[in-house]
């Protein structure tokens, strides 16, 4: 996934990419099959992409990380005491830092700050009275964050809703042959809908 631009003041004129993507799909080629009726193994390659790029959309339609993945966040500079992180859930923080001309990362410390993972989109809040990141040595791009988004390692950690949405969705490509990045089905909408998450936050 490349960096996608994001057009937020208020949240640091941000840019965020996937750079560990997740190890598996929410649904497998079996559970696929079962849905669709479908027996033999003939198929099974055109199935597992299919359900890779119903996940991909639903991803990119609710504004959420469904399997565990590493996420990096680029902002040109540091908005305020709370930042929104996109792609909840958030799991934890891997690291801050700020970024010189050449790529030097210089660590900020995670004593400065904690998260709070249970809400919706999870948030970095720096701890009272600590020094904020300053950067003077690179007007853009100059503090990033790294973290880490999902539901889990496992698919059943995702939520059954969304792993319904997904078969469906799949399915529909299986029958059209066909794949319609910014419309999901009319089928799959009443199993989404309750994720999804305000757009500012991706």
């Amino acid at each position: 996934m490349s960096i996608i631009p994001k057009s937020s003041d208020a949240h640091g004129n941000r840019s965020w990419k996937v750079t560990t993507n997740p190890s598996i799909d929410p649904v497998t080629v079996d559970e696929l099959k079962l849905f669709c009726r479908i027996d033999g193994t003939e198929e099974d390659e055109l199935l597992a992409n299919f359900i890779t790029a119903a996940t991909l959309m639903t991803e990119r339609h609710l504004g959420r990380a469904l399997i565990q993945q590493s996420i990096t966040l680029l902002m040109d500079f540091w908005p305020g005491e709370i930042i929104d992180l996109p792609r909840p859930p958030l799991i934890s923080i891997t690291s801050v830092a700020t970024l010189d001309e050449d790529d030097t990362a210089t660590a900020y410390s995670s004593s400065n700050y904690y998260t709070i993972t249970q809400s919706i989109p999870g948030k970095l809040v720096l701890k009272q009275s600590v020094t904020w990141p300053s950067n003077t040595s690179r007007s853009y791009c100059g503090f990033k964050i790294i973290y880490k988004a999902g539901y889990g390692i496992g698919s059943t950690q995702v939520p059954q809703p969304i792993r319904e949405g997904i078969k469906v969705w799949a399915s529909e490509m299986y029958e059209g042959r066909t794949i319609d990045e910014d419309k999901p089905p009319p089928r799959v909408l009443p199993l989404l809908s309750s994720y999804r998450v305000p757009r500012y936050v991706y």
